[in-house]
C-alpha cells in the first residue's frame, strides 16, 4: 500500500489536530480528522480507511475505549495512539498496535506508519504464518526461542499462559501459535483446541518434553498442525513454520 493510503486523526487538541493532518498531507497521505470519538466512528461507518491515529486522553470516549469499539465494528483496521500520558499497560489493555508518545518527530511517525500499514491486511484475510506468538510459561526457554525466530526473520510475541495469549489473539495480527502442552491453568492442547475452534485459519504448534504426550501426538494431530519433543534443534521449528507458509499441494489429476 503507497502513500495515499487514507488515515483518519482523532484528537480533541484542535491545533494538533490540524498540524498532523497537514503534516500527513505533506508527506503524501489523504488525511482527515475529527475532535472525539463519537465522529470518528460515524466517519468510519461512512468512508474506508486504512489506518486510525488516535489520542488517548479525550473527553467522554478515551482512546482505549474508542479503539476496542474500532476493533468490533472493523476488526482489520489497524489504531496507532498518540498520546502523553503512555504507560504498557495501555497497549496491553488495548487492541492498538503502535504508539507514539507526545512530543515525537515526524520521521518517527512516518516510520511507524508505513510498518503499520505494511502490515494490515485486507478483511478476512489471515496474519501472515511468520507473525508468530510462543507460549510458555518456561521464561527461559520463551525468550531463547523467541529471539532464536527473531533472528531468523519472524515477527514473534511471546505469551506466559494460555490466558495471556488468548488476549493476544483477540487483538489480532498472529498467524501461526507456537505452544509449549504443560502449563498451569490451560494446558496446550485446550488452548490447540480453543485456537481450532475460534481461529480456524490459525495453525498451531505443539512442543513438550513431557514423552507420555508425545505418544499420544496422532491424537493432537486434530487440532495441532505440527508437533516438537523438546530439545529440538531450531532447523526443526523453522522448518516446521516454512511449510505452514507453502499452499498445499494440488492433488495431481
Amino acid at each position: 500500500m503507497n502513500a495515499s493510503a487514507r488515515i483518519l486523526v482523532v484528537d480533541d487538541d484542535r491545533y494538533l489536530l490540524e498540524l498532523l493532518i497537514e503534516t500527513l498531507k505533506s508527506i503524501g497521505y489523504d488525511a482527515h480528522g475529527v475532535s472525539n470519538a463519537k465522529e470518528a466512528l460515524q466517519k468510519l461507518g461512512a468512508s474506508d480507511f486504512h489506518l486510525v491515529i488516535s489520542d488517548v486522553k479525550m473527553p467522554e470516549m478515551d482512546g482505549v475505549a474508542f479503539a476496542e469499539e474500532v476493533k468490533r465494528s472493523h476488526p482489520d483496521l489497524p489504531v496507532i495512539f498518540i498520546t502523553g500520558v503512555f504507560n504498557a499497560s495501555i497497549m496491553q489493555k488495548s487492541p492498538a498496535v503502535g504508539f507514539l508518545a507526545k512530543p515525537f518527530r515526524i520521521g518517527q511517525m512516518e516510520e511507524l506508519i508505513r510498518t503499520v500499514i505494511a502490515l494490515a491486511r485486507p478483511a478476512g484475510q489471515p496474519a501472515p504464518v511468520n507473525q508468530v506468538l510462543v507460549v510458555d510459561d518456561d521464561d527461559t526457554f520463551r525468550t531463547m526461542l523467541m529471539e532464536t525466530l527473531k533472528l531468523s526473520g519472524y515477527s514473534v510475541t511471546g505469551a506466559i499462559n494460555a490466558d495471556e495469549a488468548v488476549g493476544v489473539l483477540n487483538r489480532g495480527g498472529i498467524g501461526t501459535v507456537i505452544t509449549d502442552v504443560k502449563m498451569p491453568g490451560m494446558d496446550g492442547i485446550t488452548l490447540a483446541k480453543y485456537v481450532r475452534q475460534n481461529w480456524p485459519a490459525i495453525p498451531v504448534v505443539l512442543v513438550t518434553g513431557y514423552y507420555p504426550v508425545a505418544e499420544e501426538q496422532t491424537d493432537t494431530m486434530d487440532y495441532a498442525d505440527g508437533f516438537l519433543m523438546k530439545p529440538f534443534r531450531i532447523e526443526s521449528i523453522t522448518e516446521l513454520l516454512e511449510s505452514l507458509q507453502r499452499p498445499p499441494a494440488k492433488p495431481e489429476p
